[in-house]
């Protein structure tokens, strides 16, 4: 991504993951929720990698992961549980990746504690 977060893809995955929590608890077919998890995780699997590339560089301009961190802090932990709260064996294996996914992201973001100065 050469030092910048996909937040276009950020973006879509999050509001794909938000209509499949709403179809899910809309009784949706199993498979329409499905899809949307794994188009989010697709997105969301990349996005990490990314991110982890980047930061693994010698050089980093932390400015863009700081506000995105910052503003993870407080979402990623709510995906978290939500995806913790589903309890569907059908869809279980994606929404464990998922989770997997968040966990990985919040553990970046707790390392963005201190600002940048």
């Amino acid at each position: 991504m050469y030092g910048e977060i996909d937040l276009e893809a950020y973006t879509l995955s999050i509001i794909r993951l938000n209509t499949a929590f709403e179809k899910l608890q809309n009784s949706s077919p199993v498979e329409e929720v499905r899809e949307m998890f794994e188009e989010s995780l697709d997105d969301l699997e990349k996005i990490y990698i990314d991110i982890v590339h980047d930061l693994n560089q010698d050089e980093v301009n932390l400015n863009e992961y700081y506000l995105f961190f910052q503003n993870g802090k407080q979402t990623f932990p709510q995906y978290i549980e939500a995806l913790g709260n589903i309890d569907n064996k059908e869809i279980q294996e994606i929404v464990n990746s998922l989770s997997n996914v968040f966990l990985n992201l919040n553990k970046i973001a707790d390392g963005f504690s201190g600002g940048i100065k």
